[in-house]
């Protein structure tokens, strides 16, 4: 993840100390006024927070000028590059690796006791001419940070927040909104690139469009680059939907496919431990792989239990032998582990490392601390994990967040969204009890509900990925988690979507009186006194979702629904073209007049002139809402052409609707799969939208925020 630079230690009284116990530069008889200058400018990286590290210059007892270069386990990826660019083999002897300080080195015994930090030297050649040359290029080196975007400054809002609103939206099916976001995250430098291409495969996949995702520029290097488990199993899948899907019901051509295709692409991708949220298409190619290469009989032992996924392939494959044992010492061990860690993103990956390492004694731990890559790769575990285990679970997450020091809460909470499950926990009373306690617990200590607040995309992505979602169990937490969400102090500018997911989850399962009550009390704290025109799609929406469901208090449903009347008043002059027709529409169901309301409407938003005249098509199994939605446009909109399908699989009709329409809507939560590749494959680039509800007021948002985007391109 992408983060602000930062001085060499965790504050800036911590740099200054350092930079304190320093030895006075030496006198200018040493060298001369302008290395003498670039010297002492250089020292001061110690404490610029625009420099991912520290530079500090010394001269040896004879009289060799050489560079200490020094930075945290997490920065050194920023500092190391560009440190080779400008002042590499050429000019120093810096080669990009870390090597550690000399003993005489005087930031060596200076930060002695500050925290890891990954070391290098850089020795500057004896001339003074090239000397000159060297230390100019190390400071337009610092230069080029200073001259970096100061993210922060324009944009207070942390990153770890974004990613919990790219989250939300995924969420939802707020497509359009996680790709402005990603953008953002390009455009503002937030997270390199390696992490913006691991987000728009999660953005891809989530929309099923796999060719997009094989696609991507840089997909082959995508394939060997360190990734978590979850963007690993989505490449798979992505390789399996676009080269194999077609052929695999005959055998002899799929195995031909593989072989000559898809194989050298999908062998970085399957070396064990294999990633744990694999779906069908990547059970599929490993059963494929081991077919083969029948020697590796540890990838045919992981198959096991998988043999509905395989198809025709499990037929194929022999029984599974384990592997011969093979001892390793518990250096080893640890080596391996530490290994496995580097290869991947991963929470297990990391608490793996961990037990291995507390198996070690401190003679052992030093020994392999003194090896390289193992060395580094201790100290960025140590500046990453910050504690001797991590969390593994949700449960301990909940855990661990009322821990000042558990600052990395956020970033382990996006790993454990891929990496953790609930559906094993559906299962056992005992674990649902300790989820609840953790979760209750959490209420009354600010830090740990501000953290789980923030952080509720990633709990909810990983409830809406269980096989028993929505689990009836469950229902205390789904309701904790809806709370949480009411009573967080920034609910207007964060992640609020997911509370649809919660709702839905809620109401599909049905609820006694009591509980429909917190409910709606809920939803009510969540819109606040009086919400702005940002949230009157989701007023609305919510609305249709509770009227889309049973109900055991009609009153209460009733008084909610002219609570959320009653807030469009006053901000109904503000609200847009579509936005009002929706409001009306339910004003009209529910007996509300705002005839008093159009004297003061607002200007024409020249939404319904940008769709006059244009043909839009609605693809949803909810035939209801998507009629409505036909009708509301039709009633709206001069000379609109509003048709709409619920196939279950492609048709003449839905290739027809695909090839000729304006605009595609798309209602995601209420359509088949095989449908939907249908109508992508048939749209080609011309414009294809999401809904992110089933709900009416959920398809005229989705056009609108078209409309609006492609005036905002135009």
């Amino acid at each position: 993840m992408g983060r602000a630079a930062r001085v060499i230690a965790a504050d800036l009284e911590t740099s200054q100390a350092i930079l304190s116990r320093l030895a006075p530069w030496p006198s200018q008889s040493v060298v001369s006024t302008e290395i003498d200058a670039l010297c002492e400018r250089l020292r001061t990286t110690l404490v610029d927070p625009q420099v991912p590290g520290a530079l500090v210059p010394q001269i040896s007892a004879s009289g060799d000028l050489w560079i200490a270069a020094a930075s945290t386990p997490s920065d050194w990826r920023r500092l190391s590059p560009v440190l080779h660019a400008f002042a590499g083999p050429t000019m120093t002897s810096f080669d990009g690796q870390p090597a550690s300080l000399p003993s005489e080195c005087d930031l060596a015994s200076a930060a002695e006791g500050f925290g890891p930090m990954i070391t290098a030297v850089l020795r500057l050649p004896p001339e003074a001419g090239v000397r000159l040359g060297a230390l100019r290029a190390l400071q337009s080196a610092c230069d080029t940070f200073a001259r970096a975007p100061r993210t922060t400054r324009a944009t207070p809002e942390p990153t770890s927040w974004l990613l919990a609103r790219f989250q939300d939206y995924l969420n939802v099916g707020r497509w359009d909104a996680a790709a402005t976001l990603l953008d953002r995250l390009r455009g503002e430098l937030r997270i390199d690139a390696l992490n913006l291409k691991s987000l728009q495969v999660q953005l891809l996949a989530a929309r099923e469009d796999w060719i997009g995702i094989t696609d991507l520029p840089g997909f082959a290097n995508l394939l060997n680059a360190r990734r978590t488990p979850a963007v690993t199993a989505l490449l798979l899948e992505a390789l399996y939907r676009t080269h194999l899907a077609q052929a695999f019901d005959d055998p002899e051509e799929a195995r031909r496919i593989y072989a000559n295709k898809t194989r050298p692409l999908a062998l970085p991708l399957l070396s064990l431990p294999r990633p744990s949220p694999l779906s069908q298409g990547g059970w599929r190619l490993c059963g494929l792989e081991a077919l083969e290469s029948p020697s590796r009989r540890e990838l045919r032992l992981a198959l096991v239990g998988h043999e509905a996924d395989l198809g025709w392939v499990a037929d194929r494959l022999g029984p599974a032998e384990p592997p011969a044992p093979t001892p390793q010492s518990s250096a080893d061990s640890a080596q391996t582990a530490i290994a496995t860690m580097q290869a991947t993103e991963s929470l297990d990956a990391m608490a793996a490392a961990l037990a291995a390492l507390s198996r070690l004694t401190d003679d052992q731990r030093q020994a392999l601390g003194q090896l390289e890559p193992m060395r580094t790769a201790l100290q960025a575990l140590d500046a990453e994990v910050g504690a001797s285990t991590v969390p593994t679970s949700w449960t301990e997450w909940l855990g661990r967040v009322s821990d000042p020091g558990f600052t990395s809460a956020l970033d382990v909470a996006r790993l454990g969204a891929e990496e953790w499950r609930l559906d094993d926990v559906a299962h056992d009373p005992e674990a649902v009890r300790a989820f609840l306690d953790a979760l209750n617990a959490i209420q009354s200590d600010n830090l740990a509900a501000e953290r789980t607040f923030h952080a509720l995309p990633f709990i909810v992505a990983t409830m809406r990925r269980d096989d028993t979602f929505p689990s009836p169990v469950l229902v205390p937490a789904y309701a904790g988690l809806l709370t949480l969400l009411a009573l967080g102090v920034t609910r207007g500018s964060a992640t609020f979507q997911s509370s649809r997911v919660l709702v839905e989850a809620l109401l599909s399962i049905g609820l006694n009186a009591k509980r429909y009550g917190d409910l709606v009390a809920d939803l009510d704290e969540i819109a606040g006194e009086g919400f702005g025109a940002d949230m009157a799609y989701w007023a609305l929406d919510i609305v249709e979702t509770i009227m889309r469901a049973a109900t055991p208090d009609v009153r209460t449903r009733e008084r909610f629904v002219h609570g959320v009347l009653a807030r469009l008043v006053p901000i109904r002059a503000r609200m847009s073209s579509l936005q009002r027709a929706a409001a009306d529409r339910l004003a009209i169901e529910f007996g509300w007049d705002f005839g008093a309301a159009d004297a003061n409407d607002a200007p024409d938003d020249g939404l319904m002139a940008r769709l006059s005249g244009k043909k839009v098509s609605i693809y949803s199994l909810s035939e209801t809402a998507s009629r409505q939605a036909k009708a509301e446009l039709e009633r709206s909109v001069n000379d609109i052409r509003v048709e709409c399908n619920a196939d279950h699989v492609g048709t003449a009709a839905l290739k027809a609707l695909a090839t000729n329409s304006d605009l595609f809507v798309i209602v995601w939560s209420a359509a088949k799969h095989a449908a939907t590749d249908f109508i992508r494959a048939n749209r080609g680039n011309r414009p294809l939208v999401y809904a992110k509800g089933k709900g009416v007021s959920s398809i005229l948002c989705a056009v609108e925020e078209h409309i609006r985007q492609v005036k905002s391109s135009n």
